[in-house]
């Protein structure tokens, strides 16, 4: 047989020279079949698609057949084709060198998706005790007293009352501290005291000249490995203080002192305001008062710059935007309400920050809205205190559940100095409770509360019943008060994340006590985290638990479950209780005339029931309050008043309803 010495391309050749483009195209690739690829044949498939007007693949071919091969026909074929390209895109492509850049940073990235994933467990403990403000919302304000027309407070700095001038000498009476273990409260208070009595200057002017910051401003976070200390700001608000009263005075605070307290130990500066907690890779916002005490103190910074001698952009609080967005903080807090309510300590940081925000900033817009709160705080406190004690639910912090003291928060600390009679006056000091930390700020601010206010809080001229809503999720606020009594609903608390502790509905008399103990009160059934204790209206509260009555407490006049006292501290005033094992109540009855005895008798009449009595209570006048003690949280206790239904939804409640007394935040001085 002949030998075939065909070659395997020469049926497509002969397909081309025919014109036959597209069958000569799939000749090569069936010939090729199972081939490696060559020359000859990315030279016969380039012509063949110029030939069948593929003009792109077949300049692709073109390409390669310079690339892989160096073929010396590539000049021609190019011509052919008619599309002229440089050199460099026939030449042989180089060995790239490896680039370490691309597995490096996909080694970070899987690196920092393993951190996170094993930071996810304290991540989501952390964020679940978050403390900044949560489903809060607008509340209608009701009764609220609207916002004072009265002019800004005038400039302070000097002792005005007997309380304050006794804690400031207490105050100023300490060594100087350890800057880097004190600064958060002690050192810079120790400071201020000194200054305003003008006692220890060189000492002082020193001290803080030597000064650095010791910590960052913001809450303190901890996740996991990572975390950073804060609460610099608690420093930086009574260094603000102490600059606005002082820093004009050059007697007192030296110049280079003023330059170091502004450019080294006050630490927040510019436009931009902080929200969220300093490490919380921007998740979790930040609390009331750090808010208040961080964002104020860097606007009064801002602002001490900019007047003087600094007139940078970056400290126009007008135009940096950080006075708009203050002001709508301080109108969010009017709208929706303090959310940190009642706190122990941090109301008494929150009142602080409005003091300063108060007495110093430039714009009337903010002075006007920080004293608008300060008078709604003080006039919460003159409707729910008697005599300088109260025992009110609170949001924050839980670990204060147990306290029973009377008159011992943050809040009473500062109104004992607005109250005080003025310094020189007699003035009992056994009578301060506290450690006056947040006293002498309150001493040498100007504000100063309503003059209603202030009568209210010495003296409850006649009865009333209020109700104060704090909004979603949260416990309203309900007090029965009066001459020589105030009944105060413990609320209820509504969740780990509500950070909100209910109490004990009590009933305080004008008998001195300090102490719950001493004190008619219904604690509820179970752990305070089960409680809903907001059983109170006017004259009257119940709970699902028995009755406390104080061991000072004799009742005049006793049958059954039943008892009427008549506290010698309220001579017009007859206390009724029933008390059982899951169920107590307290009806109280001013100028009542009856007899103890008598009063019992008539009780007993028209409550004969003790099974009914667990639902509803009838006074001998006629009158009757159905209840159910153990309503789910977020639902008023009381169902009807009269047989008239109430409006039981308490998330729902204004600023201020029920009954409260005619208040005015007018100044008449």
């Amino acid at each position: 047989m002949a030998q075939d010495n065909s070659h395997p391309l020469d049926a497509a050749y002969a397909l081309y020279r025919r014109g036959r483009y597209d069958e000569a195209l799939a000749e090569i690739a069936r010939a090729q079949t199972g081939r490696p690829e060559n020359a000859d044949t990315l030279y016969l498939e380039s012509v063949c698609l110029h030939g069948a007007g593929r003009i792109n693949e077949a300049l692709e071919r073109c390409k390669r057949l310079g690339q892989v091969f160096n073929d010396p026909r590539v000049p021609s074929l190019q011509a052919r084709i008619g599309v002229e390209l440089p050199p460099e895109a026939y030449a042989v492509p180089q060995k790239r060198p490896l680039n370490w850049r691309r597995p490096l940073k996909w080694a970070l990235a899987l690196g920092l998706a393993a951190l996170l994933l094993s930071l996810l467990p304290f991540a989501a403990d952390r964020l679940g005790d978050g403390a900044g403000r949560l489903w809060t919302k607008p509340l209608e304000p009701g009764l609220l007293p609207p916002m004072s027309a009265a002019p800004p407070s005038a400039p302070a700095g000097s002792p005005s009352t007997a309380a304050g001038l006794a804690w400031l000498e207490q105050w100023a009476a300490q060594d100087l501290p350890d800057w880097q273990k004190s600064a958060k409260v002690t050192a810079p208070r120790v400071c201020l005291a000194k200054l305003a009595l003008d006692r220890d200057v060189r000492e002082v002017n020193a001290y803080l000249q030597a000064q650095v910051p010791n910590n960052e401003s913001g809450s303190t976070w901890q996740l996991g490995p990572l975390g950073r200390v804060g609460d610099y700001d608690f420093t930086e608000a009574t260094l603000t203080t102490l600059l606005y009263l002082f820093g004009e005075d050059p007697e007192r605070l030296y110049p280079e002192t003023v330059e170091h307290v502004v450019n080294v130990l006050l630490i927040e500066e510019g436009g931009k305001p902080r929200v969220k907690v300093p490490g919380s890779f921007g998740l979790v916002p930040d609390t009331e008062n750090h808010h208040l005490m961080t964002e104020g103190s860097r606007y009064l910074k801002n602002q001490w710059l900019f007047t003087h001698g600094t007139p940078e952009p970056r400290y126009n609080n007008q135009t940096n935007g950080l006075e708009r967005w203050l002001a709508d903080y301080l109108q969010e807090m009017i709208d929706e309400g303090v959310y940190e309510f009642n706190s122990r300590p941090y109301l008494g940081f929150t009142v602080q920050a409005l003091l300063n925000l108060e007495a110093f900033p430039q714009s009337g817009e903010i002075t006007t809205r920080a004293r608008y709160l300060l008078d709604i705080i003080n006039y919460q406190y003159a409707l729910g205190s008697l005599d300088l004690r109260r025992f009110p639910p609170f949001r924050r912090q839980m670990r204060h559940a147990g306290d029973t003291a009377l008159n011992s928060d943050e809040h009473t600390e500062v109104m004992r100095v607005w109250t005080s009679p003025p310094a020189g006056a007699e003035f009992d000091f056994t009578s301060l409770a506290g450690n006056g930390s947040q006293a002498i700020i309150a001493e040498l601010c100007p504000y100063r509360p309503p003059d209603d206010v202030l009568s209210w809080i010495l003296e409850k001229r006649s009865d009333y019943f209020v109700l104060f809503g704090r909004g979603p999720r949260a416990t309203p606020e309900l007090y029965s008060g009066g001459p020589g009594y105030l009944l105060s609903a413990g609320g209820v608390h509504r969740g780990k994340r509500s950070l909100i502790v209910a109490r004990p509905i009590s009933l305080m008399l004008s008998d001195g006590a300090t102490d719950l103990s001493g004190c008619f009160h219904i604690r509820g059934a179970g752990a305070w985290q089960d409680w809903n204790n907001t059983g109170v209206h006017r004259h009257f509260a119940c709970g699902n638990g028995p009755v406390h009555i104080p061991e000072d407490y004799v009742p005049e006049a006793r049958a059954g479950r039943w008892a009427v006292f008549k506290p010698e501290a309220v001579p017009n005033l007859s206390i009724a209780v029933y008390s059982d094992d899951a169920f107590g109540l307290l009806a109280l009855f001013p100028g009542e005339t009856l007899f103890p005895q008598s009063l019992l008798e008539e009780l007993q009449a028209v409550n004969s029931d003790p099974e009914a009595l667990h639902r509803e209570f009838r006074w001998p006048d006629g009158r009757f309050v159905g209840y159910d003690t153990n309503a789910p949280k977020g639902v008023w206790v009381i169902e009807s008043v009269d047989g008239a239904p109430v409006d039981r939804a308490c998330d729902a409640w204004p600023h201020v309803s029920g009954a409260p007394p005619l208040i005015s935040f007018d100044r008449r001085r």
